[in-house]
């Protein structure tokens, strides 16, 4: 098998620390121990950033597609790699390999390799965006001022100041965790990552690298007021080269972006609910793509971050019409409570201690993280800082808190290639399940098809159908020696069917006897052109009650 020879080379390094190159060779050597199933192509503009297209590449047409997207986040590193992993186990998988008879799927591992792999070569330092130069403090200079180990061992931690109503205080359940004060508590400290003052403006590290994301550049609901946005919206190479290959690949029904580290599957959010949502049927089939996944969100798990404004997955959904959701790789959850074994005697009932403050969502994601990685935290230790004087650097890796231990990697993984094999399973399949005739004499005939989607998707969104963003499904009869039209319009459509769902179109032709075959073409973005030929003496009569 393959996979032996692709370990040796690439997968047997850690998932999280393959680099852009290895990811790109693991690609190309499935491409080429998998020619029929496989097709590598950069996306437009970019040397770097490609699509892996998996599907049986003697099909010709469309066929409906599930997208999958490495983290758009540069200083995630385990995504990508988890996209190599996923693309090998559907090639090793017989079943996924007979879906992509009839179905595509695409994966762009990786649309910000040059961050990531900062990322990669530097383990001191994390880039959430692009290698944009970007005038952050409007000072005329590009990231002059950026986070730097000035104690000099080797590592980008945090750094606090002690002073009088600072912005943060030490928590009550454990002295290493520093917190938001709440309003009308007294701060003790702020809290920076480790530098200085390199520009001279009385700020620390507000000029860094990376800080335009490409999470955050997408034309829906953008604001130049999210942390992350440009200047303009969809203005960074690495948005245009994912959408230029996007937009024109209709045939998508639903993408998956990879993320770190989070909780179950986060969908789109799209435009806000109105007092009759006429999208409620997209949150139906979300809620049965949830059901693929197959768990329960886990108590006390750490939230990852919101996307924000311009986020890909809104793009996703109110651009393009496609089912857009994150699936995170690995779930960091708090300590569990103690249960009480069977057998066990009840403790004698205590006083009751007073009522202590509830600790706050940030301060559990801490505790969570601290026993997830503790060998992501330092001690605190004194430093004389150039500019502030005392100060104590240690706390949290600036890399820390962003990827999944590599075990937890390796499950979501495989993880992500059993909801994914699901979902194409359940992409939405056209297929005429029936043509009847009523004979009205004189070689006359009103016939009737009835089209099935078989799948368990919608064949559109709501929100598609609603704002027209892909072009109906198209049903047409064809004029032979045999069969002429006579009335009805040649060329029918339906913007929608529902999964599972049935509609009709019909015509009244003339054939020249009972032989004759009717020619059908079924038209769709998403599934292709279907040819359905049958005689019509082969057809039942329409009956009475049908009509």
């Amino acid at each position: 098998m393959i996979r032996w020879f692709i370990a040796l080379c690439v997968l047997a390094a850690p998932l999280c620390a393959q680099s852009s190159a290895d990811i790109r060779a693991g690609f190309g050597m499935l491409a080429k121990a998998h020619p029929k199933q496989i097709e590598l192509l950069n996306l437009p503009g970019s040397d770097t950033a490609y699509a892996a297209v998996l599907r049986d590449q003697n099909v010709t047409g469309d066929l409906p597609a599930v997208l999958v997207l490495g983290s758009l986040h540069g200083d995630e590193t385990a995504p990508a790699a988890a996209c190599l992993e996923l693309a090998t186990r559907v090639l090793e998988d017989a079943e996924a390999v007979k879906l992509l008879s009839a179905h595509e799927l695409i994966i762009i591992p990786n649309a910000n390799p040059e961050a990531r792999d900062l990322r990669y070569a530097k383990l001191s330092n994390a880039v959430p965006g692009v290698l944009l130069p970007h005038d952050d403090d409007r000072d005329g200079r590009t990231d002059e001022d950026g986070p730097s180990d000035i104690n000099g061992d080797g590592v980008i931690s945090q750094m606090r100041v002690k002073r009088a109503g600072g912005k943060y205080r030490v928590s009550k359940l454990d002295p290493r965790i520093l917190i938001e004060a709440k309003p009308g508590e007294e701060g003790e400290y702020d809290l920076y990552w480790e530098g200085q003052d390199d520009d001279g403006d009385g700020r620390i590290n507000e000029d860094a690298v990376g800080t335009v994301t490409l999470g955050n550049d997408w034309s829906i609901r953008w604001s130049d007021e999210q942390p992350g946005a440009n200047r303009f919206m969809m203005q960074l190479k690495q948005t245009r080269a994912l959408a230029d290959f996007i937009t024109p690949r209709r045939n998508i029904v639903a993408a998956i972006q990879l993320r770190s580290i989070g909780d179950g599957i986060e969908f789109a959010k799209g435009p806000k609910a109105q007092r009759e949502d006429p999208y409620e049927r997209d949150k139906q089939m979300q809620a049965s793509i949830e059901k693929l996944l197959g768990e329960k969100a886990l108590p006390g798990a750490v939230k990852a971050e919101p996307e924000g404004a311009g986020n890909v997955l809104d793009w996703l959904y109110e651009s393009q019409g496609v089912y857009a959701a994150n699936l995170y790789l690995a779930s960091v959850s708090g300590p569990k409570k103690e249960q009480k074994e069977d057998g066990e005697e009840e403790k004698k009932e205590e006083p009751k201690k007073p009522a202590r403050e509830k600790p706050d969502e940030a301060e559990l994601a801490q505790q969570a993280w601290l026993a997830y990685a503790p060998g992501d935290y330092l001690e605190w230790k004194s430093f004389k800082h150039p500019q502030l004087g005392e100060v104590e650097i240690g706390g949290w890796k600036i890399t820390a808190r962003h990827d999944p231990s590599e075990e937890d990697a390796k499950a979501g993984a495989g993880k992500a290639f059993t909801f994914v094999k699901s979902l194409i399973g359940a992409l939405p399949k056209l297929e005429v399940s029936k043509v009847e005739v009523e004979d009205k004499g004189s070689g006359l005939y009103r016939v009737r098809l009835t089209l099935h989607n078989a799948g368990a998707l919608d064949y559109k969104t709501a929100f598609s159908t609603r704002n027209r963003i892909h072009m109906p499904l198209f049903v047409s009869v064809s004029d032979t020696k045999a069969v002429e039209l006579v009335s009805a319009t040649r060329r029918q459509e339906t913007e929608n069917l529902q999964a599972d769902g049935t509609t009709t179109f019909e015509w009244l032709v003339r054939a020249s006897d009972k032989g004759a075959e009717l020619d059908f073409t079924v038209e769709s973005d998403r599934c292709g052109k279907l040819n359905h030929k049958v005689a019509v003496k082969d057809c039942p009569a329409i009956k009475t009650e049908d009509e």
